[in-house]
């Protein structure tokens, strides 16, 4: 189905169109030259969200407040498509759109099919409209109420619509209804609203995660639990001569650290080109957003680092002349292709950019 939904730009020559993002240029032309190839519901969502109205469809009191006027084309046959017709030159500029599914008249019309046919006749055989610009009077508001009630019951359709409630109502659930709660990190709040099926659930599990960052990154991503580390303890958790308190094979723990690997997983990233790597690396932007997305879905309970996985087609040695940075993205002298894509690389980025 082809679309007139292209670039937005500000419209002219219509009212409607002040204080408005605005049609394109072209939508009524595009439209009137193939109505067939539109469906009714996206044309008026399209117009209710760019038309500038004071109200949206459906909701103003008079049809004087309305960008567009709807009629409906009297025919025996069964609807090929929504739309019949559009008119850009209708009575003191109104715009018009005709439509086959909904009204009176047609085989699916209250109507008698008699008088679908006696409408039919007087308008293309006598040029009288007489009987179907009557009708239109009423197919104008049924039509429209019939799209505000689609509307309503779509929160989605409203999604630019100013004064749209859908977004409310998912930052609700995601516990950032208030405006304190919204736009605290480099992450959209469109974007927690996308993953809200996996930020609303009270158990975290990996796959949630790898599904969040495979598709907000568009990169392969996998996760390694139970990732082996030190835990370093406090002076005073340490085992001490005279501790009346420590006892042997119950609370003694011998050193200044306990190796751990219940509370670490790693995440891998790649394998990654160049210009996609560089966008991973400590106080890049993608860097940032790792990292919120992290402690927006597991919290700040586990500890974790990134594994940046380079395709061996940009593993480069390092030459004179060349910038860049060491232990990251340089290796010296010539790396056997043999060993594949470079793993060497990997980041704890709560330590490198936590503070930041």
């Amino acid at each position: 189905m082809r679309s007139v939904y292209g670039e937005v730009e500000p419209a002219s020559g219509t009212a409607f169109a002040d204080g408005a993002l605005g049609l394109p240029e072209d939508f009524w032309q595009r439209l009137t030259a193939n109505p067939y190839g539109h469906d009714l519901f996206r044309v008026l969502r399209w117009i209710d969200a760019r038309a500038g109205a004071r109200k949206p469809l459906g909701r103003a009191g008079t049809p004087r407040d309305e960008p567009l006027r709807l009629r409906q084309t009297p025919s025996m046959a069964f609807a090929p498509s929504t739309l019949s017709s559009a008119n850009c030159d209708g009575p003191n500029g109104i715009r018009e759109l005709s439509i086959y599914s909904f009204g009176l008249f047609g085989p699916n019309g209250p109507l008698p099919l008699h008088l679908t046919e006696y409408a039919r006749e007087r308008l293309h055989h006598h040029g009288d409209d007489t009987l179907t610009a009557f009708a239109d009077i009423f197919h104008h508001r049924l039509i429209l109420l019939f799209y505000r009630a689609w509307a309503d019951a779509q929160s989605t359709a409203s999604l630019d619509l100013e004064g749209q409630q859908f977004s409310r109502y998912l930052a609700s659930l995601l516990h950032m209804g208030t405006g304190g709660q919204q736009g605290r990190d480099s992450i959209p709040d469109h974007a927690k609203y996308y993953m809200a099926g996996h930020l609303l659930r009270q158990t975290r599990n990996p796959e949630g995660l790898q599904q969040i960052l495979h598709t907000y990154f568009s990169v392969s991503v996998r996760i390694c639990e139970f990732i082996p580390h030190w835990i370093h303890l406090k002076r005073d958790q340490q085992l001490m001569l005279g501790d009346a308190e420590s006892a042997l094979g119950r609370n003694t723990l011998l050193g200044a650290a306990v190796r751990d690997a219940q509370h670490k997983f790693r995440i891998e990233l790649g394998p990654l080109r160049m210009a996609s790597y560089t966008q991973f690396l400590p106080g890049a932007g993608k860097a940032r957003q790792l990292l919120d997305w992290v402690r927006q879905y597991v919290g700040l309970e586990y500890e974790w680092d990134v594994q940046l996985v380079l395709d061996q087609r940009d593993v480069q040695g390092l030459m004179l002349g060349q910038s860049a940075p060491l232990g990251l993205s340089s290796w010296l002298g010539l790396r056997d292709p043999a060993l594949g894509d470079a793993r060497d690389v990997v980041l704890n980025l709560e330590q490198r950019m936590g503070a930041a």
